[in-house]
C-alpha cells in the first residue's frame, strides 16, 4: 500500500472527525472568517480543500506527520484519559505532547511508553501494559539519571492500579527544587496481583534476579509480591518542553486566621501552578493545606489540584510551603486573582499527641478525629481512627508514619488502610457511617501501652470572607 492509499484509507476512518483535527479546522476557518467575512460561503470550503491538499503533502513527505496521523485514535484516548485534569487537557488540546513510542516485552508482558507531557518541574508519563497471562498487574516505578544514579528531591505517583490490560496508565514525576533533566531512566517493576490465565501456562521466566537473595530498593516494597518483570526505558525530552515555565515574584504579606504568611513567588508551568509561601516565626501553627482558587481577567476559574500532588514541604519544617493549582498557561491570561477560602493548620503544641492504647484514650485529638479502637495482637497494636468525610468517596491521611514511645525513640509504620467502616470485635458487628471514614494501621513489634502519634493536621478553618491577592502575570 502506497502513501496515497494510506491517505484515503485514513480519510475513510475519519468520518467522525477526531477532536484534535476538528480543533485544527475550526481554528483555521475562524482565522479566515475574521480576515475576509465577505467570503462567508466560499472560504470554509476552500479552507477544507487547502487543508486536504496540505494533508496529502505532509502524509507523503513527513514521517513525523504520518506517524501522528496514524496515532490519532490513541491521541483521542489520551484526551479522554486526562479529561479530569484541566491542565493536562489543555496541554493535549494545544498539542503540547511529546510522542515516545517505545516498547519492550518480557515474560509475556508488553510495556509501551506512548507519550509524555513535560515541563521544567513535572513529567506525566502515559504508558500501557499488556499481557496474555497476567490479568491484574501493576507497577512499582522508579527513575534514575541516564547513568543509573538516583535523583534527589522528587516524588513519583501512579494511578495505574486496577487498570485493565492495554488501557492507558499514568505516572507523574514532580521535581521539588531542581529542574527537569534532559533525559532519565524509567524503571517499571511489574507485579502480579491477580490470577494467571491457565490456558497459556507461563514458560521459563525471562525475568531473573541477579542475586537470589535480592534486596528491596525501598522498605515500602517489603509487603509487595515479587516482580514478574522489570523494564528500563531511556526517556529523552525535547528541550522546547523542558524549558517551559515562568517564576513571578510576589512577596505579598497577609494575615490568615491570626497567623501571618507571605506568598513569595508563583511558578507557572503548562502542567500546574505552584504558589510558594513563607511563615512568621511567631506563628502558633504550621500551614498544612489551603482551600483556594484563581480567577483570570475573563472570569475563568482555576481550581486547586484535586488528583495528584497538592502540596510539598521540606524536611526542615512541618509547614507545607508550596501549593498546587491547575494551570492557566494556555489561557493567555494577563492577570489573576487568588481567593483563599479555607485553611488547614497543625498547631505547634500538637505536633505529637499522647495515646494510651490499653485504656483507649487520648489527651487530645485533631478536629473531627475519633479514637475508635486499639487491639493487641501478639507483639503488635492494631489502631483505628475515624474522621469526617469532606467529599464523597474521599479519605485523607490522619497521622504521619513516624511515632514515638515514652522515651522518645522513633518508630514507623509502612502502610495504612481507609474504609467506610470497621468490624467491632466486642459487638461482633460491622460499624459504618456514611459521613465518616475509618483509618487503620499497625504498630508492629511495639510492646508499650502508650504511644505518641504525629497528626497531619490539628484543625480546619473556613473563612467568613475570602482573602484576595492580585497577581500580574506580566511581571518578571
Amino acid at each position: 500500500m502506497n502513501r496515497n492509499d494510506e491517505y484515503f484509507e485514513l480519510l475513510n476512518e475519519l468520518d467522525d472527525s477526531p477532536v484534535e483535527l476538528e480543533y485544527t479546522l475550526i481554528r483555521a476557518e475562524s482565522k479566515l472568517r475574521n480576515k475576509r467575512r465577505n467570503h462567508f460561503l466560499i472560504l470554509p470550503i476552500s479552507s477544507i480543500a487547502s487543508f486536504l491538499i496540505l494533508f496529502t503533502i505532509f502524509v507523503n513527505c513527513s514521517i513525523t506527520f504520518a506517524y501522528a496521523c496514524g496515532k490519532i485514535p490513541l491521541i483521542k484516548d489520551l484526551a479522554q484519559f486526562v479529561a479530569s485534569s484541566p491542565s493536562l487537557s489543555a496541554a493535549v488540546e494545544n498539542e503540547y505532547v511529546q510522542p515516545i513510542e517505545m516498547e519492550q516485552t518480557k515474560n509475556k508482558i508488553a510495556a509501551r511508553v506512548e507519550y509524555v507531557i513535560v515541563d521544567q518541574k513535572q513529567l506525566a508519563i502515559f504508558y500501557t501494559l499488556d499481557s496474555s497471562i497476567y490479568s491484574n498487574i501493576d507497577v512499582t516505578p522508579e527513575i534514575r539519571d541516564i547513568n543509573g544514579n538516583n535523583f534527589e528531591g522528587y516524588s513519583i505517583s501512579s494511578d495505574s492500579f486496577d487498570r485493565k490490560n492495554g488501557e492507558l496508565r499514568q505516572l507523574t514525576v514532580d521535581f521539588m527544587e531542581t529542574n527537569m533533566p534532559s533525559s532519565m531512566q524509567l524503571i517499571l517493576k511489574i507485579r502480579d496481583y491477580g490470577s494467571i490465565n491457565e490456558e497459556e501456562p507461563l514458560e521459563e521466566s525471562e525475568f531473573l534476579d541477579e542475586k537470589e537473595d535480592s534486596k528491596y530498593d525501598s522498605i515500602s516494597e517489603l509487603d509487595l509480591p515479587e516482580p514478574v518483570a522489570e523494564f528500563n526505558f531511556e526517556l529523552k525530552f525535547d528541550p522546547f518542553f523542558t524549558a517551559q515555565g515562568k517564576i513571578i515574584s510576589l512577596n505579598q504579606n497577609f494575615e490568615l486566621d491570626d497567623q501571618r504568611l507571605t506568598v513569595t513567588t508563583m511558578e507557572l508551568y503548562p502542567t500546574h501552578i505552584r504558589l510558594n509561601f513563607a511563615d512568621d516565626k511567631n506563628n502558633t501553627a504550621w500551614l498544612k493545606a489551603l482551600e483556594f482558587y484563581l480567577v483570570n481577567e475573563k472570569g475563568r476559574r482555576f481550581e486547586a489540584i484535586s488528583n495528584g500532588i497538592t502540596a510539598t514541604g521540606s524536611i526542615d519544617s512541618p509547614m507545607m510551603q508550596s501549593h498546587r493549582l491547575e494551570s492557566p498557561f494556555f489561557s493567555k491570561s494577563k492577570n489573576l486573582t487568588l481567593y483563599i477560602t479555607g485553611v488547614t493548620w497543625l498547631d505547634k503544641d500538637m505536633e505529637k499527641i499522647r495515646i494510651n492504647l490499653k485504656e483507649k484514650s487520648a489527651e487530645s485529638l485533631p478536629q473531627n478525629i475519633i479514637f475508635e479502637h486499639a487491639e493487641r495482637q501478639r507483639n503488635d497494636w492494631i489502631v483505628g481512627f475515624s474522621s469526617k468525610r469532606i467529599e464523597e468517596n474521599h479519605s485523607y491521611q490522619l497521622f504521619l508514619t513516624n511515632y514515638y514511645d515514652e522515651e522518645g525513640k522513633e518508630y514507623s509504620y509502612h502502610s495504612w488502610s481507609s474504609e467506610t467502616g470497621y468490624f467491632d470485635e466486642i459487638k461482633e458487628t460491622y460499624i459504618e457511617n456514611p459521613d465518616r471514614f475509618y483509618s487503620e494501621f499497625s504498630l508492629q513489634d511495639y510492646p508499650f501501652d502508650v504511644v505518641y502519634l504525629s497528626p497531619v493536621y490539628s484543625r480546619m478553618v473556613q473563612l467568613d470572607k475570602p482573602i484576595k491577592i492580585k497577581i500580574n502575570l506580566n511581571e518578571k
